[in-house]
């Protein structure tokens, strides 16, 4: 798993047992390859990242962990 993965796993607020299958089929979705991806390709990534993790943690707090996962790993 790259360290961009493991990092937006890290930072979803889910539980990683199925963080790292909601993450790696949110980023598939975007076109992003999960196990290459780069901090450059997250901005890409960003709304079907929100999409997955809604369905998980609500409309508030999806957006919130998307906005640290963008300052933590997006720079």
């Amino acid at each position: 798993m790259s360290k961009v993965l493991d990092e937006i796993v890290g930072l979803s607020g889910i539980s990683p047992i199925f963080a790292k299958t909601v993450v790696k089929r949110a980023l598939e979705r975007a076109g992003v390859d999960p196990e290459s991806m780069r901090a450059s390709e997250l901005e890409k990534a960003l709304p079907e990242l929100e999409r997955a993790l809604t369905v998980y943690l609500g409309d508030k707090a999806a957006s919130d962990r998307v906005a640290a996962i963008k300052r933590t790993v997006g720079g």
